[in-house]
């Protein structure tokens, strides 16, 4: 398209304006294409000058409603081509969605080794959130993780309560009995390594949730990896996409992380303490750390 020619080649130029280069308009004729906009509703001539036209296509003004819908007829596009609003539409084929680093279609030799090389690049704060992978736990990845903490990178670590519903449930979705299906198992091989771990960190903490979940995050600084839970699949085989901070989806994520720490520093988070949501410390009895 032309007009998202022209903001490639000069960002300085707003949506908005780029569609009416693409015309080939100038202003005073764009203002004579509207009119004859409202002149096929049967409405009022808008009686638009150039001068307010410029200031629209600056950013120094914003059209109402009904003339952006008129200027999306002119251009015959949509609000969110023009500057108004977001584009929720799918990107071309072929398109790579700006800010995203790496993906792949499920946990591989080189995504454990993007997971390593992140862990051990943090500077400023770790967040994992999920069902606490298994390989956290191995050695290899656990001196990783103590590393950062002597460092004094900040490590929150959001574990499913082991013994709450959601859990269970989780695992009535698996495709056939995981190895950390029993709860015991999993305290004892995976939550308990960790905490032993954590304990001589004050910056490394470990908290519980009790809550459904269909994601995982792992947030090192600026960078996220994101993993979905399907039914009928394992975890490992979901897929991973990891991105940065220039990711249109780096909000939403980032949210989740924020909320998450809202929950657990937060003595009565509403509505949410009300509903039965809960992040607590892992609750571990101190003699077996």
């Amino acid at each position: 398209m032309i007009a998202e020619t022209i903001q490639q080649e000069f960002p300085e130029i707003l949506p908005l304006e780029s569609f009416r280069m693409a015309k080939g308009y100038s202003r005073a004729e764009l203002a004579r294409a509207l009119d004859r906009e409202y002149e096929a509703e049967g409405l009022a001539l808008p009686g638009i000058d150039a001068p307010t036209l410029c200031r629209w296509e600056q950013g120094e003004r914003r059209p109402n409603e009904e003339r952006i819908a008129m200027l999306c007829r002119v251009y015959a596009t949509r609000p969110d081509r023009l500057g108004f609003g977001e584009d929720h539409s799918p990107p071309p084929p072929g398109a790579v969605m700006p800010g995203v680093l790496a993906s792949w279609p499920y946990t591989t030799l080189d995504s454990e080794q993007d997971l390593r090389e992140r862990i051990a690049a943090a500077r400023v704060a770790i967040t994992t959130f999920g069902l606490t992978r298994n390989s956290y736990a191995r050695d290899e990845i656990l001196s990783l993780f103590t590393d950062r903490a002597r460092a004094g990178v900040r490590i929150d670590m959001f574990v499913m309560d082991p013994h709450c519903p959601s859990r269970t449930d989780r695992y009535r979705i698996e495709p056939a009995e995981a190895a950390m299906e029993d709860p015991a198992r999993y305290q004892r091989e995976i939550l308990l390594p960790l905490a032993r771990a954590a304990v001589p960190f004050d910056n490394w903490r470990l908290w519980t949730y009790d809550f459904p979940v269909s994601f995982s995050i792992e947030q090192f600084d600026n960078t996220m990896r994101v993993m979905p839970y399907g039914h009928g699949k394992r975890g490992t085989e979901g897929p991973i996409t990891v991105l940065d901070d220039t990711s249109p989806m780096w909000p939403y994520y980032d949210s989740q992380v924020h909320w998450l720490h809202k929950l657990a520093t937060t003595r009565a988070y509403e509505p949410w303490q009300t509903k039965g949501v809960h992040v607590r410390p892992l609750p571990l009895d101190p003699a077996d750390t």
